[in-house]
Formats: C-alpha cells, sequence, structure tokens
C-alpha cells in the first residue's frame, strides 16, 4: 500500500500549509473580522484545500519511481504553493480581489513586484522566506522518512487508476455533480467570508488552465423585462449646444491608483492633493466618480469605450481584445484628424496596457524604458511622474494638433519618495505618510505640467481621472471604486453636480464638448453626458458583489440579496433598502446582462438599440 501512502503522505502536508496560507490571508487582510469568522470561512472552503492538496500529491506521485526525485518535487511544489498564497494575499492588499490571469505578466516587473513586496509588506515578506526555508525542510526530512519506491509490477496500472481516481474526487469538489469552481465560495453569502475561504492557489491554478487566454462570460442575473428596465435608465436629453468653436488639444490623466479617500475633496483626512482640489472648483465635475474596474486596462477600457469590463477582469491579452471597437479615440481621429500617445510611467507590457492603448486608437504608447532623461530615481514600478512629465513634453512638440494624450504615472504605484523632495508630515502612521506623499508630490507635478501645457498650448482641455483605486482602503466595496473626475479648461464654464458618474460617462461627455452631438455621434455609448443629462448610475464590480450608485444611495446585490448604503458624505453608512431598491436593482442586472452579452458577442456598439 506504498501507493497510497505516498499519496496521502503529500496529500496532508500539503493541506496543512494551505490551510496556514489561507490564516495568513486572513489575518493579514481582514482585522475587523472576528476570529470566529475567519476560522469558519477559512474551513468553510476546504474543498478548495482538498482539490489543491490532491493536485500536488497527484503531480509528484507521477515520479515515484525515484524517491529522491519525488521527495524534492513534492517539497518545492509545497513550498510554491505556500508562496502563491502569499503573493496572493499581497496582490489582494494592492488591487481587492485574488490573483488570477494577472500571474501571466509576472515576469515583464518581476524586480518592481519584489522591491513593492518587501518595502510595503516587509514583515510578511521576510517571515514568509523564512517559513519557506522551515516548510521545505521539514516537508523535505518527512518524505524522506515517509515516502517510498514504488516497483512497475502487474498491479502497477491499477493502483494508478485508483490514484487517478481519488485525485479527480478531490479536485471535482468530493460529493458534487459540478466540477469545483471558484464562484462556489459565495455560497457562504458573506462577500469577505467568501474571499477568504476561496484558496488563492487554487484561484490561481483554475483561472489560468481553464480559461487561458479566453474570457468566459460570467453567469447571467435574473431579471425582469430587461428591455424596459434598461431604457428606464435613460431618460430625456437637453438639446446639444455647441461648446467650442475649435477643436481643443485634450490632456487625460490616467491618475495612477488616486482612491477618493486619500483627497480632501472626497471625504479625506488629508490636504494631500491642494493643486487638484483648487482647478475642482474651476471645473466640470460631479460628487465623485465610480471606477469601472480595479486595473489600469480596465480603467482605460470604460472611459475610451464607454462600456462595462467583462465583470471582475480586463480584456487585456484576451480573446475579447481582438473585436474592433470605436473608442473616443476613433472619433477624435475620424471627425477632426487628432494624432494621439499614450506615456506611461511603468513598463509599457504591464498587463498588456501598451498594448491595449494602441488597439484602442492611440497612435502611439511610451513606457518607462522610454525615458532616458531623469530628475529622480525610479521607484519600484517606474518612472516618477515629474520625469514621465517631462518626457511628454518633449514629445508634445513634433505632435500635430489637434491631439490627444494619456498620461499614467507610476509616482503613486508606490510609496517611494525621492530623496531630493522634502518629506511632509501628514500623519505619524509612517507607510500611509509614505503614500500620501506620493499624492502630494505626483498632485504637485501634475500641475506644473499642466500650467506648461497651457502656456504652449492654450487651446487645451484637461480631464483628470484615477484609472483606479489603490490598495489599504478601507473594508468597503464602494470606497475602493470612488475616485476623482474633473474637466478642466478656462474655455468651459465650470459645472457640479450632485451625483456620482460612471467612467463610461466620460467619452459621451468629450464627445459633446469637442465633436458635436454624442447621442447621433456614438449613440452607442452606455454613458451619459455630464454636460446635459441627469439620473445618472454608476456601477461596480467586486468579487462577485454587483453594485450600482444612484441618488447618492450604494446598492450591492449578491444574487438576490441586497444591502444599501448612504454615500452622500463619501461614506458607507448602512441603511434600510429604500422602497424602490428592487427596481434599481433590476435595472443594473439588466444593463450588466446586454452589456455583458453584447462585450463577449464583439457587438457593443449594439446598444444603441436599448437604450
Amino acid at each position: 500500500m506504498n501507493f497510497l501512502k505516498n499519496f496521502f503522505a503529500i496529500f496532508l502536508i500539503c493541506l496543512v500549509v494551505t490551510i496556514c496560507g489561507k490564516m495568513i490571508f486572513a489575518f493579514y487582510l481582514f482585522p475587523d473580522i472576528t476570529i470566529s469568522q475567519k476560522l469558519y470561512a477559512i474551513f468553510f472552503g476546504y474543498k478548495f484545500d482538498l482539490a489543491t492538496s490532491a493536485t500536488i500529491a497527484f503531480v509528484a506521485t507521477l515520479l515515484e519511481f525515484n524517491k529522491k526525485t519525488m521527495v524534492l518535487l513534492a517539497s518545492v511544489l509545497i513550498i510554491i504553493i505556500f508562496g502563491i498564497q502569499v503573493a496572493d494575499t499581497m496582490y489582494f492588499y494592492d488591487s481587492g480581489r485574488h490573483i488570477s490571469y494577472e500571474i501571466r505578466d509576472a515576469t515583464n516587473d518581476a524586480s518592481g513586484l519584489l522591491s513593492v513586496a518587501f518595502s510595503q509588506h516587509t514583515w510578511l515578506f521576510v517571515c514568509s522566506i523564512l517559513a519557506i526555508t522551515v516548510i521545505f525542510i521539514l516537508s523535505f526530512f518527512t518524505f524522506n522518512k515517509t515516502l517510498n519506491v514504488e516497483k512497475f509490477n502487474k498491479f502497477y496500472i491499477f493502483k494508478k487508476i485508483l490514484i487517478i481516481l481519488i485525485s479527480i474526487f478531490f479536485i471535482r469538489g468530493m460529493f458534487q455533480h459540478i466540477p469545483l469552481n471558484p464562484w462556489q465560495s459565495s455560497k457562504i453569502t458573506d462577500p469577505n467570508l467568501s474571499l477568504i475561504s476561496l484558496n488563492g492557489a487554487y484561484n490561481l491554478i483554475y483561472t489560468n488552465l481553464k480559461t487561458k487566454n479566453e474570457l468566459k462570460q460570467t453567469k447571467k442575473y435574473i431579471t425582469e423585462d430587461e428591455n424596459n428596465s434598461i431604457k428606464n435608465l435613460y431618460g430625456e436629453i437637453k438639446d446639444y449646444k455647441p461648446m467650442l468653436n475649435k477643436a481643443p488639444n485634450i490632456v487625460m490623466f490616467f491618475l495612477e491608483s488616486w482612491s477618493g479617500v486619500h483627497l480632501k475633496s472626497y471625504g479625506g483626512d488629508f490636504q494631500t492633493t491642494p493643486n487638484f482640489d483648487s482647478l475642482l472648483t474651476k471645473s466640470i465635475r460631479p460628487k465623485a466618480m465610480i471606477a469601472n474596474g480595479h486595473r489600469t486596462t480596465e480603467g482605460v477600457f470604460a472611459t475610451l469605450t464607454s462600456s462595462q469590463n467583462p465583470l471582475g477582469k480586463s480584456i487585456a491579452k484576451t480573446n475579447l481584445q481582438n473585436y474592433e471597437y470605436e473608442t473616443l479615440i476613433d472619433l477624435l481621429k475620424k471627425y477632426e484628424k487628432y494624432s494621439s500617445v499614450f506615456f506611461q510611467g511603468t513598463n509599457k507590457d504591464t498587463s498588456g496596457t501598451g498594448a491595449l492603448v494602441q488597439s484602442l486608437g492611440f497612435e502611439k504608447s511610451y513606457g518607462k524604458h522610454n525615458v532616458s532623461k531623469k530628475i529622480f530615481k525610479e521607484n519600484s514600478w517606474g518612472v516618477q511622474d515629474k520625469d514621465l512629465y517631462n518626457f511628454a513634453l518633449e514629445k508634445l512638440e513634433n505632435m500635430s494638433q489637434p491631439f490627444i494624450i494619456g498620461l499614467n504615472g507610476a509616482t503613486t504605484h508606490d510609496i517611494v519618495i525621492p530623496k531630493e523632495v522634502e518629506l511632509i508630515n501628514f500623519t505619524n502612521d509612517e507607510e500611509l505618510n509614505l503614500k500620501l506623499n506620493t499624492f502630494y508630490y505626483s498632485d504637485k507635478w501634475m500641475y506644473e505640467f499642466v500650467e506648461q501645457v497651457k502656456k504652449i498650448y492654450p487651446n487645451t482641455i484637461f480631464v483628470f481621472l484615477a484609472d483606479h483605486c489603490g490598495g489599504g482602503l478601507p473594508n468597503s466595496n464602494f470606497l475602493n471604486y470612488m475616485i476623482p473626475f474633473a474637466i478642466y479648461s478656462e474655455a468651459l464654464e465650470p459645472k457640479k453636480i450632485d451625483s456620482y458618474i460612471s467612467q463610461r460617462d466620460i467619452a459621451p461627455t468629450l464627445v459633446d464638448i469637442v465633436l458635436g452631438d454624442y447621442k447621433k455621434i456614438s449613440p452607442f455609448f452606455t454613458g451619459k453626458s455630464i454636460l446635459r443629462e441627469n439620473n445618472f448610475f454608476a456601477d461596480y464590480y467586486h468579487n462577485g458583489v454587483l453594485g450600482v450608485v444612484k441618488d447618492n444611495i450604494a446598492i450591492e446585490i449578491i444574487e438576490d440579496k441586497m444591502s444599501c448604503y448612504d454615500v452622500s458624505n463619501f461614506k458607507e453608512i448602512p441603511i434600510t433598502c429604500p422602497k424602490n431598491s428592487s427596481f434599481i436593482a433590476n435595472q443594473i442586472k439588466s444593463f450588466t446582462n446586454v452589456n455583458q452579452d453584447l462585450l463577449f458577442k464583439g457587438e457593443i456598439k449594439e446598444f444603441a438599440k436599448y437604450r
């Protein structure tokens, strides 16, 4: 029975290690959840742990003809699984979701990732290295004593078939009629406990083996009268009135990780962005904006196409990127012959951003490797914003007008402050203080760039938004998507509306300002123009939770359950759901069903007939 002893020895050691990895995830990331709830969630997801352990045991015992090789392979695989879980914990801290397809880009910024892991998660990083060393040594010596060589004989095939059946039993989720899928963690009903119950290593392995580069549409929501429900989201629209006599240049700041939580104008505790806050009062702006994703590629896609992303994912480097999209950039080129360039402070291949923005209309894309002249040393991710903006100014000299440029810096992607600048004392929390300083200097350099561009190119409008929120935010779905937004130009009259709007609303608003009536030019946009519409709604999707913000109320939906929050003061205060909540929930579920259908068919322009 050595073959069973080999399998279950590896299986049990791996199971203990994966449960320890889940405990690190739970206790490091969710301090507000009680210990009993954490433990309940950890063991609620036992099927994911069993499946992971069975996979490792099966792979390792394939080499049971050679004991040394089997022992070494089993030990290495176990520390890899543990390492993935720790990396998943760090990634979740930044992105608010488990790592999945993003692992494919790890090699592009391996040094940056390690640097961030060490600088922002020092104790976790150091303790994990020690833990990996201890786990490897203990596993190696345990397996060396326990495991035995399995010789080939007349019973070998039957033994191996039995191991395959046992592995399949655990990998499929034991006694259930469907294969084990990460979404099954949501059966615990509480979204945070669901995240804890899901084994991060299993999620990574499953999503990368199952989907490769092909995204699958998520399960549809149950709705009523979808077509009319969507039409009710779009009311009357005021007549179009031209705003500008000449096509302006456009500068779009995709401000990296600028979470509204850290800005005074959006309820933050510290004056981290005085220049932006000053420009805000002179701009066209909403109460705040809701991001449509948690990656740069997701924010860029929603902004330029006025469409949802695939729920919880990006189209970058997937089959969906191959479809043709008529974007804001395409329309500007088509009607006014705009030239266009996208500037990125990080590696332009990070998450496939460079290739994505070019597929969405930008003619050129530059990253940190193109920036040769630097005032400051790079941080873990790329060049400081000041150096990126100086590089962009140089490139503008050779661009024809009108132009549109996108800027996505790297200063606020890290907590590294150049030694040449003075550190501001916002708080005694050292790590938070460094983060707030990155906002302060990103804001300073952004404003300097605006003033320089205004002087050289007076006919320019500036669009400010965050690509997405950063990490380390309060345990709130809503606050993980609240970002700043403003359109500033001395040629435009300031305007404020007391509504949250979506990144999807940017493209129709800019078409209205620059090209003409967006309802005639781009009737397929799912967003609204902030200039002449009302009844705004902003959607987000976070780890199985579908959210919509409307009339200063955030409604979050998990299957047939709803939770409601008053967000009128940039906070998430639980309230009893208003009477019309079910109606609004049906609207956003219908909107999402149709958007996802059209997105996965490559037919998002067909949305025009639903409005």
